[in-house]
């Protein structure tokens, strides 16, 4: 199986990439750019719960799909790694 990715696609790829950062979150560059973009800094935070607010309280204001999409998945990611079942 021979697969043909070029820089874009590589560097696309990078970027939805989860990564953990400085303040233990995990997450993307993308994730970032689009927090920034609505004037939320990830390192205020401590944990995915704090930030998952403040996207919550940003959303109540602003309706924006991507930062909506990245509430989601942070959610499920925080749900899933950080929840007792």
């Amino acid at each position: 199986m021979n697969i043909n990715l070029n820089d874009d696609e590589i560097m696309g790829n990078e970027k939805t990439f989860l990564k953990r950062r400085s303040n233990g979150m995990m997450l993307s560059d993308n994730d970032i750019e689009v927090l920034k973009n609505n004037g939320i800094n990830y390192l205020d935070y401590h944990n995915l719960s704090e930030l998952l607010f403040k996207i919550t309280e940003v959303l109540e204001e602003n309706d924006n799909e991507l930062l909506e999409e990245i509430s989601i998945k942070l959610g499920e990611y925080n749900y899933y790694n950080y929840t007792n079942k």
